[in-house]
């Protein structure tokens, strides 16, 4: 009996080989060579599947890429039906008029690369999940050359396709990642195919429900990278803490790892040479006294690294950052940050921001609001805006979307946060703008919260010791209760202390070098209390304003403090009497916006500020239609580019903080307008 049944499973298993077998012959016609197609593609898959990317090369804008933006075709494909046949070359669609087609590139959706989806195609507005993307490109290989297929960003799995074969798949919707092509790049016509999905789960970084809309898509430029058989992978170079000597590192790849590398800065007279270790790693230091960068004086040198016959020149400011007590220090001098928080949105209601120009706008108006920093939140931008920082002397705090409650408990989880901190930490090696790097965002507070944030801050200062860390902390119930015992709810009766305190008992606060607080006095914390008690959101509006110049922010840390948000919203063009205390009127984001201010002018060990927010942006939690319809309002600019009351109000003062302090390193020579 059991070799009876052996046999008839073997039979079975024949039928069924033979079942697939014309399944693809029916199904893709010619059976020799698409059939080949399709399991060449379904090997491609199973090898690849789990293959990450290569390396990253760094410095790739200071190279000379091919751009392989433009318009590509496209498909949406909601229920993930296209893997098998997006990867096969010859069943992207029908040949002939008799052929059954099931997926088709041809005469249907296309998108232009970079950018969003969402903003495209009014059916992918709010859409989350897969859209395929394809084009061709011709090309002639240079001899002695290798080549990278770089990818700035693409929201938030990719899976990049090339002639058919699978060459790996990318987690992380804002920094770049590579591809080497070998020998998958033929000379003549290539067939690139980009599998993106945005959608995002429990375990990712960020988790599926955030406070800014899910861009998807090839969002940042898609480029073709060649580079020399031995090449400078990546480089950094920096001031000393001392300030008398610049130092760094290189690491060369390629065919000859151990080539000397030579690192250059013409201006300074330096050129030093290096013999890289087995890891093709080799590190330098060198006296020198650089002019100093800083908002003031945005200094910028041409630095050249060579290893073999390439050669990379990229222009770098030469600064120290550090802390003392609650001051930061740059250049060994205190420095106040005159700041604002901005989502990497396009200035006019375009989308996600990805362009040079758009990075131009944005940091320009910021400049004209008195800026000397900005806070790019709440994941890393585009590469252009630390480039263009660095050219207009703002400083930057970067960060990646650690963002409320993430999976805390999942090693996995903390993977996903320590590479992402990784790309952006050596992507923006060398620019001189960006000082601070964040953990995380308004986190809850929990033991396995403290552990994944303590391994990421170690993570951060074991890859980059130039700049320091920070996090925006959440001042949640634990803080906020016993304030409003104590000192607003005994105003209602008229008992009214001099000083009302929120303490901010967070143990992050120990491991990082600058206390960051979120704080919303005057827009949600009185907002809430409005909607549940008797007296209605007027009489608690009122009294929040009334007494806010008596609030301190206490951390019990000898740290810097920064406000890292704060602020109100309004909806353009609304406008209302002052005394109204109109929610969404320019006026009473302006209003909201003085008594802050006032509040924290009396901040001892306060060393800066990020309101929240320059520019209007979209936000699928914010459903008051008529108002917000999809729209966070806080900006000081509205989506369309308008600037509000509250935009003056800021200027006027950080202009006024601006005029009384002394220049760092004389006048400023590039401003934006």
């Amino acid at each position: 009996m059991r070799s009876v049944s052996l046999l008839f499973s073997a039979f079975l298993c024949a039928v069924g080989l033979a079942s697939l077998a014309l399944t693809l012959y029916l199904w893709f016609g010619d059976w020799p060579q698409q059939t080949r197609d399709v399991v060449e593609a379904l090997r491609s898959e199973a090898e690849n599947a789990e293959r990450g990317p290569d390396p990253t090369l760094g410095s790739v804008f200071a190279r000379e890429p091919r751009s392989l933006g433009g318009t590509w075709q496209a498909v949406i494909d909601p229920f993930d039906a296209g893997t098998v046949l997006a990867a096969a070359p010859r069943a992207l669609r029908p040949e002939a008029p008799a052929d059954l087609g099931e997926f088709s590139f041809e005469n249907g959706l296309t998108l232009e690369v970079p950018g969003d989806w969402n903003t495209q195609d009014p059916r992918l507005v709010f859409y989350q999940g897969a859209v395929w993307y394809k084009r061709t490109f011709s090309h002639d290989p240079s001899p002695n050359r290798r080549t990278f297929l770089h990818f700035g960003a693409a929201n938030y799995r990719a899976a990049v396709y090339l002639n058919g074969r699978l060459l790996g798949v990318h987690e992380g919707g804002f920094t770049p990642f590579n591809f080497e092509v070998g020998d998958a790049l033929k000379t003549g016509e290539n067939l690139l195919v980009v599998q993106v999905d945005n959608r995002r789960e429990a375990g990712d970084i960020p988790t599926p429900t955030t406070d800014w809309h899910n861009y998807g898509g090839l969002t940042r430029e898609v480029q073709l990278v060649e580079v020399p058989g031995t090449y400078v992978r990546a480089f950094q170079v920096s001031l000393a803490a001392s300030g008398d000597a610049i130092e760094g590192w290189a690491e060369v790849a390629g065919s000859d790892p151990k080539s000397e590398v030579t690192w250059s800065v013409p201006e300074l007279g330096i050129e030093i040479s290096a013999t890289p270790d087995a890891d093709g790693r080799a590190e330098f230091s060198v006296p020198a006294e650089p002019e100093r960068w800083s908002p003031d004086s945005p200094r910028l040198y041409s630095v050249e690294v060579r290893a073999g016959t390439d050669r990379v020149s990229e222009d770098v400011g030469f600064r120290t950052v550090e802390t003392r007590g609650t001051e930061i220090l740059l250049n060994g001098e205190p420095i106040f940050l005159r700041g604002i928080s901005l989502h990497e949105e396009a200035p006019h209601g375009e989308g996600r921001a990805w362009s040079p120009g758009h990075a131009r706008t944005l940091l320009g108006w910021a400049a004209d609001l008195g800026c000397n920093f900005v806070r790019l939140a709440h994941y890393p931008h585009s590469e252009h805006m630390a480039r263009e920082a660095d050219r207009l002397g703002l400083l930057v705090w970067e960060e990646i979307p650690v963002y409320w409650a993430v999976a805390f408990a999942e090693e996995r989880t903390l993977e996903r946060a320590r590479r992402q901190l990784s790309e952006v930490i050596e992507r923006d090696a060398n620019r001189a703008s960006v000082i601070l790097w964040s953990v995380a965002n308004e986190t809850p507070m929990t033991e396995t919260r403290l552990s994944f944030l303590s391994e990421l801050v170690s993570h951060v200062r074991s890859e980059d010791s130039t700049r320091l860390v920070t996090a925006a902390l959440l001042t949640g119930r634990e803080a906020l209760q016993p304030f409003f015992l104590e000192y607003y709810l005994p105003a209602l009766i008229g008992v009214r202390r001099p000083e009302w305190v929120l303490d901010v008992e967070d143990p992050l606060g120990d491991l990082i070098d600058v206390a960051s607080v979120n704080e919303y006095f005057g827009w949600y914390y009185s907002g809430a209390v409005g909607l549940v008690w008797p007296f209605g959101s007027a009489r608690a509006r009122t009294l929040m304003l009334e007494n806010m110049d008596r609030i301190r922010i206490r951390t019990g840390l000898d740290k810097p403090l920064v406000i890292s948000e704060m602020g109100a919203g309004a909806k353009a063009g609304l406008h209302a009497p002052e005394e109204d205390l109109h929610a969404y009127s320019e006026e009473f984001q302006a209003l909201v916006y003085r008594h802050q201010l006032a509040m924290l002018e009396k901040q001892e060990d306060l060393a800066g500020m990020s309101p929240w927010v320059l520019k209007d942006f979209r936000a699928p939690l914010r459903l008051y239609q008529g108002v917000q319809d999809h729209w966070n309002r806080k900006g000081l600019v509205s989506d369309e580019g308008d600037r509000k009351l509250a935009f003056g109000v800021l200027r006027d003062y950080y202009r006024g903080l601006s005029a009384a302090e002394p220049a760092q390193d004389g006048p400023r020579e590039d401003e934006a307008g």
